[in-house]
């Protein structure tokens, strides 16, 4: 995954930019983050459906996905722009996760909620391939006086 981002950081042009890869168990990433103090304006979460880590933690999304959310909170800055989460877990709403960003990161800053699905549009077709999920919460813009 990290060659394939590599891949795309070159294709969008951003190869002369600063971009960071990590790999790191999140949560053991994030809670550092939170000790250093480290904050972070938007996060892009792509979490998986199901996995296993290096010492046999078992990771489901419909288990984990709330507390992971609820943790990243703690890294947000003070006006964080986004949080966007997208999942192809199936059996999953994207209710759910708009529901969770109402419940995580909305309670701490008002903003505006969206959800929805992600799909592929069939060639020579009006069909949308549905391949997963989305939930999006943004800061609203302040009003100019």
């Amino acid at each position: 995954m990290t060659t394939w981002a590599k891949e795309n950081v070159i294709s969008s042009g951003l190869q002369d930019k600063k971009v960071r890869f990590i790999i790191d168990d999140v949560v053991k990433f994030v809670n550092r983050e939170i000790r250093r103090g480290n904050r972070y304006d938007a996060i892009i979460m792509d979490p998986p459906s199901y996995g296993r880590g290096a010492k046999g933690e078992v990771w489901q999304f419909e288990n984990n996905i709330y507390d992971l959310v609820e943790l990243c909170t703690q890294v947000l800055s003070n006006e964080p722009l986004f949080f966007l989460i997208n999942s192809y877990t199936t059996g999953i709403s994207s209710t759910v996760l708009q529901n969770i960003l109402e419940l995580t990161v909305d309670k701490k800053q008002k903003g505006k909620l969206e959800c929805g699905e992600i799909g592929l549009p069939m060639e020579d077709s009006k069909l949308v391939l549905p391949c997963g999920i989305y939930g999006r919460w943004e800061r609203r813009k302040k009003c100019k006086t």
